[in-house]
């Protein structure tokens, strides 16, 4: 095991979800179709990409993602362009220069701490420190860490469109796999994940969930129809799916247009009826 797996283990705390697409008005229209209506959040300093939020009351939420000129930027520009959905996970870090310490010391490669703002509407500057990790092929399977400069709060509150419902934040990210053992491998290693509960699902294929954790890796088979083979031959392992938790999934299903629950390896799951998304967004029920 690296040394990255060694010490004490840790809980992973999502933080964000990162939707990408092309057009930010299109993807907000559908959410928002969906009675998932996020709020703008403004322009980022790299003068290039804006996004809005769709915020939950546990602090997590989903960042809707866009470009908004032609200037370069590194914030997933190709799922961007390929209106791709989930393009990364975010997890919230107490310290994030001890985190990037905890990954150097592994031998996994690092990038950051980096510098990061936004510029909401009303002005208020919006400032954070992010640190990216490992090989190209594994910056989207880990996920990036995030510390605030500014109060959370002035990075996202819970949306109207959501408050004093059933949905409670992000419950799972979803990551396709090409090679489920080494992937479940990667990410145990790296944050002390307890072995998986697996089982197939389909359109997912094989779907493997660590108990009571927030993440979960999805690997094709021949009962998961074509959409995960093509996104991992686009992108390689990455997110494929972002779950939004719920104590209640019956409860759910009466607040949202969603398809009729089925089997997760943990609980049960159901999707956002959207041509659009597919099952690229869904609730589950752990």
């Amino acid at each position: 095991m690296s040394a990255l797996g060694r010490g004490t283990s840790m809980a992973l705390t999502i933080d964000h979800l990162p939707f990408a697409w092309t057009d930010l008005d299109e993807i907000t229209a559908e959410f928002s179709r969906l009675g998932l209506e996020p709020e703008y959040g403004g322009a980022h300093d790299n003068g290039a990409t804006h996004m809005s939020v769709l915020g939950f009351e546990d602090g997590s939420y989903v960042e809707l993602i866009a470009e908004r000129g032609d200037g370069e930027h590194g914030f997933w520009p190709e799922h961007i362009r390929a209106d791709a959905g989930p393009a990364a996970w975010c997890i919230r870090v107490p310290d994030i220069v001890a985190e990037c310490r905890r990954v150097l010391e592994s031998g996994v490669s690092v990038h950051g701490p980096l510098y990061g703002a936004r510029e909401r509407d009303d002005g208020t500057l919006v400032e954070w420190d992010r640190a990216v990790f490992g090989t190209e092929e594994q910056r989207l399977l880990l996920p990036f860490a995030i510390e605030d400069r500014t109060p959370l709060s002035y990075r996202v509150t819970e949306s109207p469109s959501v408050a004093g419902g059933p949905l409670t934040g992000v419950g799972q990210t979803v990551l396709a796999t090409d090679s489920l053992e080494r992937d479940i491998e990667v990410v145990r290693e790296s944050y002390r994940l307890p072995k998986p509960i697996r089982a197939s699902v389909s359109e997912f294929g094989t779907v493997a969930s660590f108990p009571g954790e927030p993440l979960a890796l999805a690997a094709p088979d021949g009962d998961s129809g074509d959409w995960l083979d093509e996104r991992l031959d686009q992108f390689r392992p990455c997110p494929c799916a972002v779950l939004l938790a719920t104590d209640d999934i019956a409860n759910a299903s009466e607040a949202y247009p969603l398809t009729q629950p089925a089997s997760w390896p943990e609980g049960r799951v159901a999707f956002f009826e959207s041509e659009l998304l597919g099952r690229r967004v869904g609730v589950v029920e752990r």
